[in-house]
């Protein structure tokens, strides 16, 4: 599955009306600030996304639950029209790759652009247009057939009545009473992996939840061995990362389900079966502080 695009495919895209760009940065917990920098500087005409990336989803937990499904797709789709979705993100980062397994989650495809915000050198860069300057409305009338009319009505109640926080694509997701049971009676052929840096793994340090370690029976890959020189790596060394996963079903968890997603996106690119624990370890640690693990994965 192709994901990653380079910024001269996006920005061909862009040009030619096809695509259309969604800011995905942010600060990790600092919506404020995450909002400012949005509106200090940006590539011109892309919409904001950020904020709707989280939310408080009773269907995972977490630090970071999902957003309401429903809502998520409402605004994606009423600011894509139709067109191409293309994402962009700071170098290294996470919610470029979150906002990727949403719109799957949703069930729509998207793309995102393999170099950071700060590489970028084709897009201009907007620092002027405000956020409340660009909030407009066109009415246009089309003159349609009555059989293109009744299809529009029946459209429009399908859409009314669709609820994604049911009906989302449950191929891609996981939670804990999966891990619960995998744990219980473990699979030769599913793996769990631990996207979180090495020292958290073992349990040498854990600056945001209160227990250290990890889940019993994973393994560790760290979101970072994604990158190189702030791209994703190319299919040949992505493959070395994942070399002892690869023909597996894998399993991605890390603090609060954000940086799992570039593993996600990773196994995704090399067309593997992957889910993604949305919960993550913070919801983990919070309903089973006794099934904890410290050290390396024996």
């Amino acid at each position: 599955m192709k994901i990653w695009i380079t910024e001269q495919e996006a920005y061909k895209l862009v040009q030619n009306n096809d695509a259309v760009l969604f800011d995905c940065r942010g600060i990790m917990d600092n919506l404020a600030q995450s909002i400012q920098n949005y509106y200090e500087e940006r590539i011109e005409g892309a919409e904001y996304i950020h904020s709707f990336l989280m939310g408080n989803n009773p269907i995972s937990g977490g630090r970071h639950p999902l957003p309401d499904l429903n809502d998520f797709i409402d605004i994606v789709e009423s600011i894509a029209q139709g067109k191409l979705i293309i994402g962009y993100d700071n170098r290294n980062s996470f919610y470029g790759t979150r906002f990727v397994f949403l719109c799957h989650l949703v069930g729509i495809e998207c793309f995102l652009i393999q170099e950071g915000y700060e590489d970028l050198k084709l897009f201009k860069k907007s620092t002027k247009d405000s956020f409340e300057e660009k909030q407009h409305a066109t009415v246009k009338f089309y003159n349609s057939t009555v059989k293109e009319y009744e299809m529009a009505v029946e459209m429009n109640k399908e859409l009314a009545n669709r609820d994604l926080n049911k009906n989302f694509n449950k191929e891609i997701i996981t939670f804990c009473n999966n891990i619960q049971s995998l744990i219980k009676a473990p699979q030769h052929d599913v793996v769990l992996i631990d996207a979180r840096a090495h020292e958290r793994y073992v349990g040498e340090v854990e600056p945001m939840d209160k227990i250290a370690g990890h889940i019993p029976t994973a393994i560790n890959i760290p979101f970072s061995e994604v990158y190189a020189d702030g791209l994703p790596k190319k299919s040949e060394a992505l493959r070395e990362v994942f070399k002892n996963v690869l023909g597996k079903e894998s399993i991605i968890y890390c603090g609060s389900g954000l940086s799992a997603t570039p593993l996600y996106v990773a196994l995704k690119t090399l067309d593997q079966n992957v889910k993604v624990y949305a919960g993550s370890y913070s919801e983990w640690v919070s309903k089973y502080p006794n099934q904890i693990e410290t050290g390396e994965q024996k």
